[in-house]
């Protein structure tokens, strides 16, 4: 006899603990898919770009896979005979395409290019490729994903007044093992593992869940094989329909406050990879606990529909009670903080961060998880139809969550701006609660909960400010000069007693500006004076403009300027007085797009590459300071040609800016660090080709009057004073970087590094103590931490500093003597010692293989 034949059904005593045993492993499952959500949404930014465009195209791909697994899921497991081993089987699935899926958007450049390089001249078509690429790569991985809780769920759930305890449950352990796999992913398993091992760890994970119920689906008897009756009735088709239209709706909703409160809350937990793991993580804790706690009421409940419907209106009324304490927020964060004892801890920052986002959104995320049990209660009404209508309710509410995400980033944030666009979000909750209580209570009650909508929505337009979200910046700031919510970001121009204007982004996070004028022009003269002819220049990141402005003052023939968001170009001319309107400049050309995005895709070389981008803690940022990123500028230097990128080095912990020169060191075999006038940050640059400054040829470059009046107006009149600015070179850059790790795309490292250091000031950002530079502008430095770790760091970064002296070439050809070069350069304050006191003489002690 066959094995099937001779299976026998296991004791009645033990369904309890299959039950419990299936729980637990859903659980892990849900823990594995939210790990490989941010593995691959990482990897698809490396590609596809980190613009707001691109991760909408990513998550909708991924969602799309979801949604289309939920469907074939549900059809499939209400007609197999084991729905446990088909989703033992689905599990394994899930193990060995995930590993393939990381391995290929490894190396998923090529196919990029290849679709820029046919589609790029039209956005749309262009838009529709990038989903179409990301769709067909996520498709199967995704897909089957999607399908585990309907066939989980058939094989479950087998009493009719138990479908919304069941389905409510298997929600919650899914969702609630997301929430540690969000948690495990961003904290603990990619910054110490890597991309990769983490894939791995999540496909174990999954072969290890697809054995185990494998097992038991083996050794349990087969699912009922259930009469099916004639078909539903077209009331119980209707009233299905109309159900999951309205989770369709409350999906729109969901993933429309997960990106407006992502936004509207940067400002206080900070832009950077660990608050985007607790935003998301504190979402999906809301949905699991609520989906937990409504799991037996919604068997219980006699009018399901209606007890729908005042969900969703609570859930509109929650989200003005989160925008209300929003509103406090600039005064309840500070005194938490200082509840604490300030936040001189990284744990400190990482609490507050959670705080933040749990007392903004969990009330909401709650009520959301609520909805589930409810849904399926009201869809499912037959048992040879669970996998169906779970599956049926899950495409729906999916399909509404990628309307969400891309309506409510690309129509109405735009449109309506953060205020409105909360709004509107609350009014369809309100109408798709009336509307279900309408329809499921006594026409007294139905009237009752219709006028408390209403109340409810004329309490939203009097209890939300025009203003709310202008408004906290501005008793933050003081005045905005210039303010902008836009799809990329929101954009801000502020403007202190002095006059001193910046640059702001929804954050706070303040990157350049009238009174950092100094530091960033140098930023661009170095490079563009360490290069004997330069012609063609890439510039990433516009900032204000001030470093660009520096470049044109050379003879160059077209510089390609890249920056991320179109309200920064905006509101360029606002700081006219120092970038000197230099978009109208004919020879720059100036593009929207991610920096690494547009060189992967960029036929063009250049003779000189930098990069002025935000402090390493931002997010996204440190895809340009990896050794894969290093390895694309250099395919497409010329000859010659100098890669320079910019550091803060008072907010980069030392270890890691050791790892960061190791790492340009890996790629480019000259290497030079100098510094800015203000000497907290580092300019940094490699090429293929020494590079040593050319003394002869820079005293040339000062008689340009473009340059030497460019340079003379922030403090370096000539080029002694330039040369004042050198760090090292040579061997004491393989000196200083040591046996540091590489910075590479699947090890980033420094993302996760960096804010736990209080030398990022990502914790005062937190305290909203106003960022770096306006500690910078403060009074005393002994009143101030962030002052007095501000200047303790520049004395210890000083330290580095080596004489310029040995590295110089063509001393000769100036017509100055060794000593009156030694002289001149410690007039303008270069070091011409070595350690030990001794003169260093000039064109000496460089290295071979290091030297600039």
């Amino acid at each position: 006899m066959s094995g099937v034949a001779t299976r026998r059904a296991p004791p009645a005593a033990a369904p309890r603990v299959r039950t419990t045993l299936l729980l637990a492993l859903f659980f892990v499952s849900g823990a594995s898919g939210l790990v490989y959500e941010v593995v691959w949404m990482r990897l698809l930014s490396l590609t596809l770009s980190v613009t707001v465009y691109a991760v909408t195209t990513v998550l909708c791909a991924f969602m799309s896979g979801l949604a289309l697994g939920a469907a074939i899921g549900g059809w499939v497991a209400d007609r197999v005979k084991s729905p446990l081993l088909a989703y033992g089987l689905v599990e394994l699935g899930i193990a060995a395409t995930a590993v393939g899926t990381a391995a290929i958007l490894f190396h998923l450049g090529p196919a990029y290019v290849w679709v820029h390089d046919r589609l790029g001249a039209s956005p749309l078509a262009f838009t529709g490729g990038r989903f179409v690429l990301a769709f067909v790569v996520l498709l199967v991985p995704c897909t089957l994903m999607g399908a585990t809780l309907p066939l989980l769920g058939r094989a479950t759930i087998a009493d009719r007044d138990a479908v919304g305890r069941g389905a409510g449950g298997l929600y919650a352990m899914n969702t609630l093992g997301a929430v540690l796999g969000t948690i495990a992913a961003g904290f603990a398993l990619i910054p110490g593992l890597g991309l990769w091992r983490t894939s791995a760890v999540a496909a174990g994970l999954n072969l290890a869940v697809g054995l185990v119920a494998l097992c038991l689906g083996w050794r349990a008897a087969a699912a009922p094989t259930l009469p099916r009756p004639a078909s539903a009735s077209a009331p119980a088709k209707a009233r299905v329909r109309f159900v999951c239209l309205a989770f369709a709706l409350s999906g729109f909703t969901a993933l429309g406050y997960e990106v407006l409160w992502t936004r509207a809350l940067e400002q206080f937990t900070h832009n950077s990879t660990y608050a985007y793991s607790a935003m998301l993580a504190t979402f999906l804790l809301g949905l699991a606990l609520g989906s937990a706690a409504a799991a037996r009421p919604a068997d219980r409940v006699v009018r399901p529909l209606l007890a729908l419907g005042l969900v969703e209106i609570l859930i509109g009324l929650s989200v003005v009670g989160g925008l209300a304490l929003f509103a406090r927020f600039d005064r309840l964060v500070p005194a938490a903080a200082a509840a604490m004892g300030g936040l001189g801890s990284w744990l400190r920052v990482v609490c507050l961060i959670f705080g933040e986002a749990g007392a903004a959104l969990l009330a909401t995320t709650l009520l959301f998880g609520a909805t589930f049990p409810l849904v399926v209660r009201l869809v499912v009404d037959r048992l040879d139809a669970v996998g169906a209508r779970i599956g049926a309710a899950y495409v729906a509410n999916t399909l509404g969550a990628i309307a969400g995400a891309v309506g409510v980033g690309f129509v109405l944030l735009p449109a309506l701006g953060m205020r409105g666009a909360f709004v509107a979000l609350v009014l369809v909750n309100l109408v798709v609660g009336a509307g279900l209580a309408l329809a499921a209570a006594p026409r007294g009650a139905g009237a009752v909960a219709g006028a408390l909508a209403a109340m409810a929505a004329a309490l939203t337009l009097a209890l939300v400010p025009p203003s709310l979200f202008e408004q906290s910046f501005v008793r933050r700031f003081g005045p905005l000069l210039f303010y902008r919510e836009e799809v990329t970001d929101t954009v801000m121009v502020t403007q202190d007693a002095r006059g001193d204007r910046m640059i702001r982004f929804s954050d706070g996070r303040g990157t350049a500006g009238t009174m950092t004028v100094r530091d960033d022009k140098m930023y661009a003269h170095i490079p563009l004076l360490l290069h004997p002819a330069p012609r063609r220049v890439l510039s990433i990141c516009f900032g204000v403009g001030n470093s660009l402005a520096a470049a044109t003052t050379h003879p160059v023939e077209r510089i390609d300027a890249v920056e991320l968001s179109p309200g920064v170009v905006d509101a360029a001319p606002l700081f006219r007085a120092t970038n000197r309107d230099v978009l109208a400049d004919p020879h720059v050309h100036l593009t929207i797009a991610d920096g690494r995005n547009f060189l992967l895709a960029s036929h063009d070389t250049y003779d000189v590459i930098r990069l002025d981008p935000p402090e390493l803690h931002t997010a996204g940022v440190v895809n340009l300071y990896t050794r894969e990123f290093y390895e694309l500028a250099r395919d497409h230097l010329r000859p010659g040609g100098i890669f320079s990128i910019w550091v803060n080095v008072v907010m980069t912990p030392e270890p890691d800016l050791r790892a960061l020169v190791r790492t340009l060191a890996s790629v480019f075999p000259h290497v030079s660090v100098w510094h800015g006038p203000l000497r907290y940050s580092w300019v940094i640059n490699g090429s293929m080709a020494p590079h040593r400054p050319d003394l002869a040829l820079l005293m040339r470059r000062f008689e340009e009057p473009g340059v030497q009046a460019d340079l003379a107006a922030i403090g370096v009149p000539d080029a002694f004073a330039f040369l004042s600015h050198f760090v090292l070179a040579g061997d004491a850059v393989a000196a200083f970087a040591g046996e540091s790790a590489l910075v590479t795309d699947d090890r980033t490292r420094l993302d996760f590094t960096v804010p736990r250091s209080l030398d990022s000031f990502f914790g005062f950002a937190n305290a909203s103590t106003g960022g770096w530079l306006v500690q910078l502008m403060g009074p005393d430095p002994h009143h101030d931490v962030g002052l007095a770790v501000f200047f303790r760091k520049i004395a210890q970064m000083a330290a580095y500093k080596r004489p310029v002296l040995p590295y110089l070439v063509n001393v000769g050809a100036t017509g100055l003597g060794p000593d009156e070069v030694r002289a001149r350069l410690a007039a303008a304050g270069a070091p011409v010692e070595d350690g030990a006191g001794q003169p260093v003489p000039a064109g000496s002690g460089s290295s071979p293989r290091h030297a600039s």
